[in-house]
């Protein structure tokens, strides 16, 4: 079968080299859309071991439509009976983006009638009771006429990796944070730095990847209570992903913050994914012995000060940030924000800028390399 995941803009080059890694055919690759090819075992595998994408859906149909009735005729013909029993939930969530067909609540309405027609057909039954606890959410996505039609194997968005409980005010998601260290410099033999890490997403990222814990360990998928999903295969599948931990992985991961408050929380969300030996310390960045730190990789995710009145303030700390880096010998650091001229600010050109999102705000990942 054909299998997508999904991503944030800007990471579907990361998303096709860690489906590469495990060995599953890429088919397409398209603005946060990766197509691939595998079955049941690779819907598992990529649910378990994603770190950038946001989603595994099952492909069911991609087609041009401009009217209801082609819509509904389109969707008709897809095979829902494959997958869906006469019982099983099938919620229908859509978007629409310069399509003639623009209406999200009548796009949805539509596909469930079709799909009800359908499966009163091939189930031979009037009653789809929706109450066997299975549910098989479909979702559409139109972008210019094009309609393209999946059922979703995640549940939770990815990201939900099941060990943040708090966060501060404006939380990076985990798949953004696991791109950036991706991104980055950084191997486990090295040390890290993070002097902004607010609630320590960047830095339990790194932890996961420098043990090799896959990201889907600790939660649970919608596909899970899909009775045509082998559970012996699902349970020898996670068993191998625990056996492919690296626990003795030594880690020398730092992270400061201004914040009590958030650094305890911080410390909590590391101890849910298993780490009780990374450092977090209360300090603000003025604070840190820059000059200590050689061969190191900072990371990090700064305050973006987005209301305009905070904007003399930032480019201020950006400033000083600048000239505290300064003093480390031969660092790198990977900083993402939305400033267009953060490198005047920090006083230094970047050797690398990659444009991401980060919770729809265009920010840019800037690279300052060892010297």
């Amino acid at each position: 079968m054909e299998l997508i995941a999904t991503c944030a803009f800007g990471l579907e080059k990361l998303v096709q080299d860690e489906l590469k890694k495990l060995g599953l055919p890429i088919l397409k690759t398209e603005d946060g859309r990766i197509t691939f090819e595998g079955d049941e075992k690779a819907m598992i595998q990529a649910n378990l071991w994603l770190r950038c994408a946001d989603r595994i859906q099952i492909k069911m149909g991609e087609f041009q439509a401009t009217t209801f009735d082609e819509l509904f005729d389109m969707v008709g013909v897809l095979p829902w009976e494959k997958y869906i029993g006469k019982s099983d939930a099938f919620p229908v969530d859509a978007t629409s983006v310069k399509s003639i067909l623009h209406s999200e609540p009548a796009i949805q309405s539509i596909v469930k009638k079709s799909v009800v027609k359908r499966l009163q057909l091939k189930h031979k039954s009037e009653i789809l009771s929706e109450n066997s606890g299975a549910t098989y959410q479909i979702m559409v996505k139109s972008n210019k006429d094009q309609f393209v039609i999946t059922i979703d194997s995640s549940g939770d968005s990815l990201h939900k990796r099941g060990y943040r409980t708090k966060t501060n005010e404006a939380p990076m998601k985990e798949t953004l944070a696991a791109a950036m260290v991706k991104l980055s410099d950084w191997t486990p033999d090295r040390t890290l730095v993070d002097p902004f890490c607010g609630s320590g997403t960047i830095l339990i990222e790194a932890a996961l990847m420098a043990q090799n814990i896959a990201p889907g360990l600790n939660r649970t998928f919608a596909f899970e209570k899909w009775p045509w999903i082998d559970q012996n295969m699902f349970k020898n599948i996670h068993e191998e992903a625990q056996a492919e931990k690296k626990s003795e992985v030594k880690l020398r991961i730092y992270g400061f913050d201004i914040d009590a408050g958030i650094l305890r929380t911080a410390g909590g969300n590391a101890g849910n994914a298993g780490f009780r030996n990374i450092n977090f310390q209360c300090t603000d960045f003025h604070d840190i012995d820059f000059a200590k730190f050689e061969n190191t990789t900072f990371i990090c995710n700064p305050p973006y000060g987005e209301r305009l009145e905070d904007k003399p303030s930032v480019e201020k700390m950006y400033r000083e940030f600048g000239k505290e880096f300064a003093q480390s010998r031969n660092c790198s650091l990977f900083i993402i924000t939305p400033s267009e001229n953060f490198p005047q600010l920090f006083g230094r050109p970047a050797d690398k800028n990659r444009k991401l999102f980060n919770g729809g705000i265009k920010c840019y990942l800037y690279s300052f390399l060892s010297k």
